[in-house]
C-alpha cells in the first residue's frame, strides 16, 4: 500500500500544528477563561433545565471516560509538549477511531457548553476545537506517516479519524493499559469543574454587586 503524499496545504497546517502542539491545553483553557465574563450560564439544575443539564453532564463524563480510555491505551507520551509515538497504538478505542482522545475532548467541551446553556458557549467551543485540531491532527498524521510508513497507511485506510467504526478494526494490536496515564484525566475533570464554578460565581457576583 502506498502512502499519499502530503499537499502544500496539509504541510502548512502540519507546521502550524507542530508549533502550537505544546500549547494545546493552554489554548483551550485560555478560550474558556476568556468566556467567563462573556457567557451567562443557566442556573445549575434550575426548573425546566434539569433533564437537559443531566444529559449534558452525562455527555461530558462520557467524553472524559473516552479520554481516559484512550490515554490509558496510548501511555503518558500523550501529555508531552512534542509529538511523539514510541509505537503505533491500534488497540482499545483506537480500533474504532484514530483520534479518541480528541473526540473525547470534543464531547467534554460540547457537554460543558450544553451545561452552561448559553448559545455563545457552543461558538467558543467550536472555535477552539477548529483552531486546534485543524492543525494538530495533520501534524500528528505527518509524524506517524514518517514513523510507521505503510503500517500507518493501512490503519488510516481502515479506521476513520473521528466517526467511529461500528466494529473494532481486525488488525488491532492490544497493548498494556497504563493506569497512571488514565488517572491523569482527573486533572482535566477538575479544570472543567473549576471553569464551570467560576462561571457560576461570576454570574452570582454580577447579580449581587452589579
Amino acid at each position: 500500500m502506498s502512502l499519499t503524499p502530503p499537499t502544500s496545504r496539509s504541510s502548512f497546517l502540519a507546521g502550524l500544528g507542530r508549533r502550537i502542539f505544546g500549547w494545546r491545553l493552554m489554548v483551550g483553557l485560555g478560550v474558556a477563561a476568556g468566556g467567563i465574563e462573556w457567557l451567562s450560564p443557566v442556573p445549575f439544575f434550575a426548573p425546566g433545565h434539569r433533564v437537559f443539564q443531566s444529559l449534558a453532564i452525562l455527555f461530558a463524563c462520557g467524553g472524559l471516560a473516552l479520554r481516559a480510555w484512550g490515554s490509558g491505551c496510548a501511555g503518558r507520551h500523550t501529555r508531552t509538549a512534542q509529538i511523539e509515538a514510541p509505537q503505533l497504538v491500534t488497540g482499545g478505542p483506537f480500533a474504532y477511531l484514530r483520534n479518541p482522545i480528541y473526540a473525547g475532548t470534543m464531547c467534554l467541551g460540547f457537554g460543558m457548553a450544553a451545561l452552561i446553556g448559553d448559545p455563545r458557549a457552543y461558538f467558543l467551543t467550536a472555535l477552539a476545537f477548529l483552531f486546534l485540531y485543524i492543525s494538530i491532527v495533520p501534524a500528528e498524521e505527518e509524524y506517524l506517516r514518517q514513523q510507521f510508513g505503510t503500517a500507518y497507511a493501512r490503519y488510516c485506510a481502515e479506521v476513520p479519524r473521528f466517526l467511529p467504526r461500528l466494529r473494532p478494526w481486525p488488525g488491532r494490536v492490544r497493548q498494556a493499559f497504563h493506569w497512571r496515564a488514565a488517572r491523569g484525566e482527573l486533572a482535566i475533570a477538575l479544570w472543567a469543574a473549576g471553569i464551570y464554578l467560576a462561571l457560576l460565581g461570576e454570574e452570582w457576583i454580577d447579580k449581587v454587586w452589579g
